[in-house]
């Protein structure tokens, strides 16, 4: 499907900025309405073939521009239950990057050109949000100190304590990405998104952006979730024990009892810069603004910085010379 401005005919996308559907064509507002897709094969706007990947569920057709909606990828068991609606615009992503590296000496001149920027894409992530209930048990050994001081006696007491501790913790939303195209440590870095703006799923959100399906299921993608969930149970317990000199840790038990699992897109922006032969990928948070990447060294920069630093050099040693001559 896509989505068609009943004024003009142009192809109406979310805006970011407004959280309104727009038309760039004619600048209308919330003047959508939907047209039926032509499967995964061509494009409905203009009929020209679309070369669709595996787990895309929306895409932009090389040929017309238009935002394409795959039906059969947000239906029956693809149907996401939350969304998170872009809340930073093209325009603001890029102005994030202009801040983040613009400044720095050694990026590369082009790395912002219009040209380059043109290639930025937003893209909605799948993700699993899983719930858990958390039961631990705690189990170590600890010691308090004390010394002071008699006389010309110094004295030591040191005593040992049996250190137990129960804990029951309700864990929401622990967010693991379900994509194969976007690496699981730059989705991590990624974090955090606030989930308190997740709405209840609704293709217009997906109109301007491309977006997948999940690649794993929600049960084989578990176990990430539950590491999550250890580590934050055991870090829980472990603030718990305070005010002994040694703790020694004996046995802890965690366990997790899945209670929800929510299927959601997420908002990222994607842009690749293509330099001297590589591309060098930087991920914006949609919601945020976090950026995730590192740009080139242009060496061109780096030689001219360094033959301007050692000419500066080189004056200033000719100059101090002549002044201890006329001294």
């Amino acid at each position: 499907m896509i989505f068609k401005c009943k004024n003009c005919g142009g192809n109406s996308v979310y805006s970011p900025k407004t959280g309104k559907m727009y038309c760039p064509h004619c600048e209308s507002e919330d003047s959508q309405e939907k047209l039926a897709g032509a499967g995964l094969s061509r494009c409905v706007n203009c009929g020209a073939p679309l070369e669709v990947s595996e787990f895309a569920s929306a895409m932009k057709c090389p040929n017309c521009g238009s935002y394409h909606i795959f039906e059969e990828r947000i239906e029956g068991e693809y149907t996401p239950h939350l969304i998170l609606p872009f809340q930073i615009s093209k325009e603001q992503a890029v102005e994030s990057l202009r801040k983040e590296f613009g400044r720095r000496v050694f990026t590369p001149s082009t790395f912002l050109s219009h040209a380059s920027i043109e290639r930025m894409e937003g893209a909605y992530v799948p993700f699993f949000l899983y719930g858990f209930h958390a039961d631990a048990s705690y189990r170590a050994k600890g010691t308090k100190v004390r010394s002071w001081t008699s006389g010309d006696t110094r004295y030591t007491e040191t005593s040992y304590y049996d250190i137990e501790r129960e804990m029951d913790a309700e864990f929401e939303r622990i967010p693991v990405d379900a994509s194969l195209r976007m690496e699981n440590n730059t989705m991590d870095l990624l974090e955090p998104y606030n989930y308190k703006a997740l709405l209840e799923f609704q293709d217009k959100y997906m109109s301007g952006f491309e977006a997948e399906i999940y690649s794993e299921s929600a049960d084989a993608l578990q176990m990430r979730a539950e590491s999550k969930a250890k580590s934050d149970s055991h870090a829980l317990i472990r603030d718990s024990v305070t005010g002994y000199a040694t703790v020694t840790q004996e046995t802890e038990q965690i366990n997790l009892y899945r209670k929800s699992c929510e299927y959601a897109l997420l908002p990222v922006w994607i842009y690749d810069f293509q330099y001297q032969g590589e591309t060098y990928r930087f991920h914006i948070n949609g919601q945020t603004g976090k950026i995730i990447g590192k740009t080139p060294v242009a060496h061109n920069k780096v030689i001219g910085y360094s033959a301007t630093v050692f000419g500066l050099c080189l004056a200033a040693g000719f100059l101090v010379r002549t002044l201890l001559y006329f001294l």
